[in-house]
């Protein structure tokens, strides 16, 4: 096997390792977000309370894992946070637009519009934070 080829094949491998990394950290973030929700509900905490801290708590965990852990980068960075925010912006937008307009004009069920969301957007995730957030 040449040098080169096992280049390719190394950085296969670590870029299988990253994705890994990147669904375990949806996983704990989804996790996060469920108990925060549901935790908050269960005290009283109406609609409203409940989505807006579990929906922060869930993005900071989100932040610190795939900048600490997934892609192995520095956590007091400025930039890097501008565009963290901009893909979650992004990410807001996108599902907004799926469920509130394309789906409807489509025709489609709810639960098209859930599949394309929950399906499309962490591909779309991926690719943003992995070349434009952390690149390296």
């Amino acid at each position: 096997m040449s040098s080169r080829s096992r280049r390719r094949k190394v950085l296969t491998q670590r870029e299988i390792r990253r994705l890994v990394r990147f669904l375990t950290v949806g996983a704990a973030v989804a996790l996060t977000y469920s108990l925060l929700f549901t935790g908050l509900r269960t005290t009283g905490a109406n609609l409203w309370e409940s989505n807006g801290v579990a929906h922060v708590g869930s993005v900071t965990v989100q932040y610190v894992a795939h900048t600490l852990w997934t892609f192995r980068s520095r956590l007091l960075d400025h930039r890097q946070q501008a565009r963290f925010v901009g893909v979650i912006l992004f990410g807001f937008g996108f599902s907004f637009a799926v469920t509130t307009t394309i789906s409807p004009t489509m025709g489609w069920p709810d639960w098209v519009s859930v599949l394309l969301v929950v399906f499309l957007l962490p591909v779309f995730n991926y690719a943003l934070y992995r070349f434009w957030v952390f690149p390296q």
